[in-house]
């Protein structure tokens, strides 16, 4: 079996004094530093935005930015930095995506990632999800695993598929770093094969950094090795190379029978 020493992280929040990332471009470059042992070669740099993203906050984002990436260039490390945003859901998200540059993944027009509440579920947000996808924009649903209207109703996921979402995973997740039923639920979706990437969704460099060493370490064995490569690098190089994604192909009767295993798997009350 071929181990995999190269990764590709879309997730991840290195900007300093930005979000609630790193408190200094010395954690910044800590962190980068952590990236690389773990073997990762790209990273995309995806900070918090809201609705309105005013033109002095963007124009600080692409600033810190290019100063990360000029110490990261000035100390030789074999890692490529990418834009991107991790976009709180909103009505308006379409506007917004098209309002701003760092809003699309590397300022390529194509792939959006998303954070839904973690407590509640809004209406309308699978529309938003159709909408994004009828305007080109290929959307990716951040940590489904993590959201608790999602564990408590596990169907709402298939919603998400069906209206075009691609699932990201937190690599945290995986490891049992949120709690067992977190774990349990992200070890069923990939077992299910729904799920298109995994990412550290680092912050900082101690606690919750870089983790798709131990994850790939973790799930050898657990899934099959093409899926798992897709998971890490493959479908992140798709992303890079500018090349669509497709969601996966939900059957119509799909939510009875595998969503009540889950369920039953995590022997919680969920309705």
């Amino acid at each position: 079996m071929a181990i995999m020493d190269q990764f590709i992280d879309i997730h991840a929040h290195l900007i300093p004094q930005f979000d609630d990332g790193p408190k200094s471009l010395a954690e910044s470059m800590e962190m980068i530093k952590l990236a690389v042992d773990q073997g990762i070669s790209a990273v995309f740099a995806t900070s918090h935005f809201n609705e309105y993203i005013p033109s002095v906050l963007e124009k600080e984002y692409f600033e810190k930015l290019n100063e990360l990436v000029e110490a990261v260039k000035s100390q030789n490390l074999p890692i490529s930095i990418y834009s991107g945003a991790e976009i709180f859901y909103h009505q308006y998200v379409p506007d917004t995506i098209k309002s701003s540059k760092v809003t699309t993944l590397g300022n390529w027009n194509q792939y959006v990632l998303l954070e839904f509440p973690m407590f509640q579920m809004p209406d309308g947000a699978e529309e938003i999800l159709f909408k994004l996808t009828t305007e080109d924009y290929i959307p990716i649903v951040a940590h489904p695993e993590r959201y608790i209207k999602i564990l408590e109703k596990p169907r709402r996921l298939n919603n998400f598929i069906r209206f075009g979402g691609l699932l990201q995973v937190n690599g945290g997740s995986v490891l049992g770093h949120f709690g067992k039923d977190v774990q349990k639920f992200a070890m069923q979706i990939l077992e299910q094969q729904l799920v298109h990437f995994i990412a550290s969704d680092a912050h900082t460099p101690k606690g919750r950094s870089f983790v798709l060493k131990q994850v790939y370490k973790l799930l050898q064995g657990q899934i099959p090795e093409d899926y798992l490569k897709k998971l890490l690098l493959e479908n992140q190089q798709q992303i890079i190379l500018k090349n669509p994604l497709k969601p996966v192909e939900m059957p119509e009767s799909a939510d009875s029978g595998f969503f009540n295993m889950i369920r039953k798997k995590l022997k919680t009350p969920f309705a």
